[in-house]
């Protein structure tokens, strides 16, 4: 296994993250990792990052502003996020083809944004993945980016909605049936919307809850279950529960 670690300098902020790759990383295919929010950091998808590579795939992670090792110089907001998102991708996609993006809890919405606009990603995965009003997209964390997601099903008019219409990759989605955090339908109203894709799959886990992250780092079966559906990337439209 090689790693490079790299910093990435995005508008006022410094981005740390890390490439896993196999011994031949020089165009080998790559996913691309990004975390939720809270306490959360790169770190988080590491025991995830770690199965993919004994099923031949590399990938990239890196910390948020404000998260693990990068700076915090700004308040935070989603169009920020995708903005290091864009420049990181950009960074590394000259070595390693990031063919899937794999977006968590808050950065589901950033993960469908980043493939929408990128052209060349042909997999999404969201793991709990949430998506947010329209209006809340560039505002600033903070008291009126809480205001406008806690609207009750503010989610429904989500600007992502209207972008995975029109996405032709796949995508998947593993939804923990015990989450509190993500309402159920979201991911419902997702595989509604991406009719267009090239594949739809829905992955249902019972008795798990939005801790989705730690969960997966403690339970190795689930693990490689998870990696087998990141790596999975040429399957007919269909549905697992």
């Amino acid at each position: 296994m090689n790693e490079r670690r790299f910093e990435l300098e995005v508008d006022d902020e410094t981005i740390v993250g890390d490439v896993l790759s196999a011994t031949n990383p020089v165009d080998a295919p790559a996913v691309l990792f990004l975390h939720g929010a809270g306490q959360s950091h790169r770190q988080r998808q590491r025991p995830l990052r770690e199965a993919l590579l004994t099923l031949g795939l590399g990938s990239v992670g890196f910390d948020f502003s404000g998260h693990g090792e990068s700076s915090g110089n700004t308040p935070d907001s989603l169009a920020k996020r995708l903005r290091q998102a864009e420049q990181v991708r950009q960074r590394v996609d000259p070595e390693h083809r990031i063919h899937t993006v794999a977006g968590t809890s808050m950065s589901g919405e950033i993960a469908i944004r980043l493939a929408c606009s990128a052209g060349d990603i042909d997999h999404v995965v969201l793991m709990v993945g949430a998506i947010y009003d329209r209006a809340a997209f560039a505002l600033p964390f903070g008291p009126g980016f809480s205001s406008a997601i806690r609207r009750p099903d503010s989610w429904r008019d989500a600007e992502t909605l209207d972008l995975i219409r029109r996405y032709r990759g796949g995508l998947t989605i593993v939804r923990a049936l015990d989450d509190t955090v993500i309402p159920y339908d979201v991911a419902d109203l997702l595989m509604e919307a991406a009719r267009s894709a090239r594949f739809r799959r829905l992955i249902d886990l019972p008795g798990v809850d939005h801790h989705l992250s730690e969960k997966i780092a403690q339970d190795a079966g689930l693990r490689r279950r998870v990696a087998t559906a990141i790596s999975a990337n040429k399957l007919e439209n269909r549905e697992e529960s």
